[in-house]
């Protein structure tokens, strides 16, 4: 059992939409068995006060350009975890993102005990669970940026992330140090402009098409990439020793979109404000949604 909830001494109860982000890992005989009581749990969130939306995400691969290989090697880990979970060299590995309005109506909802009841008799190891509570920083999609309480609430409650839109999910995994935490979150929101603002071909390059304003798709044999659909920067809500745990959460509409923007020099300028604070990670996982729920569907 995880006590995942409980406000540690000397913290303070953390105001505005949160998180309760779950990673674990089980043996792929047991998952129909997963997906139908996550499943059934999310169903009875929509009677939960403060209940926002709850996700499912299957982890299908790795990005090799977040570790800066090569482009050569771009895309080739893009389905390796599912591959190797098929040949029975590594369990299957998932996601769970569940959001609710604040900090109260997520510990009411009583959510992590009976995550944990879920879960606990499925994976293979517990000491491989993760699974705590996050705030978001800030957030975007295609159409402007979102930091303050209400803007970040209706965001989570309205974008769109269901499995038959097919999109590829990014949850880059990094952390910092306690004191580091106030110039890494202001370098972090402006990269969010950058990763809704970029896309080849641009205005600037000799190939741009006024057709396509959110950008080309990309491939391996070309550096074109689409804007990203959504990004999100999520926060533990609360320091692990002396570290904060971010994730860079978001969707895009094909692997090599995502691919070929870490290969983008204005990307990489963004990152590079970012990496000097960066003691763990970074990873940046591939993901598949398997299940969306909405409060209000």
């Amino acid at each position: 059992m995880f006590n995942t909830i409980k406000i540690p001494n000397n913290e303070i109860k953390p105001t505005g939409a949160i998180t309760l982000y779950c990673e674990f890992n089980i043996a792929i005989q047991n998952k129909m068995t997963m997906i139908e009581q996550v499943s059934t749990l999310f169903e009875s969130l929509k009677e939960k006060d403060g209940f926002l939306t709850a996700t499912l995400k299957n982890t299908i691969g790795d990005s090799t350009m977040v570790y800066n290989y090569p482009s050569m090697y771009k895309g080739t880990l893009q389905n390796a975890k599912l591959e190797a979970a098929q040949e029975s060299s590594l369990p299957l590995f998932y996601a769970i993102f569940i959001r609710f309005e604040n900090y109260d109506t997520l510990t009411n909802s009583n959510i992590d005990v009976k995550l944990n009841e879920v879960i606990n008799p499925l994976v293979v190891l517990k000491s491989h669970v993760h699974m705590g509570l996050y705030n978001t920083i800030g957030a975007g999609d295609r159409e402007e940026i979102y930091t303050s309480d209400e803007e970040v609430k209706e965001y989570l409650l309205n974008h769109n992330d269901e499995p038959a839109l097919d999109f590829v999910t990014v949850n880059n995994h990094v952390s910092i140090y306690t004191e580091d935490k106030e110039i890494f979150n202001q370098n972090t929101l402006k990269m969010l402009d950058v990763a809704q603002d970029t896309f080849r071909p641009a205005p600037s390059d000799s190939d741009y098409n006024e057709m396509f304003k959110n950008g080309m798709p990309g491939s391996f044999q070309n550096s074109h990439y689409r804007k990203a659909i959504t990004t999100e920067f999520l926060q533990s809500t609360f320091p692990v020793d002396g570290k904060y745990l971010c994730l860079f959460h978001g969707t895009w509409e094909s692997v090599y979109d995502h691919e070929n923007s870490h290969l983008d020099v204005r990307f990489r300028k963004g990152i590079m404000t970012m990496l000097p604070f960066v003691v763990d990670g970074p990873m940046e996982p591939f993901y598949k949604t398997i299940i969306h729920k909405n409060c209000n569907k």
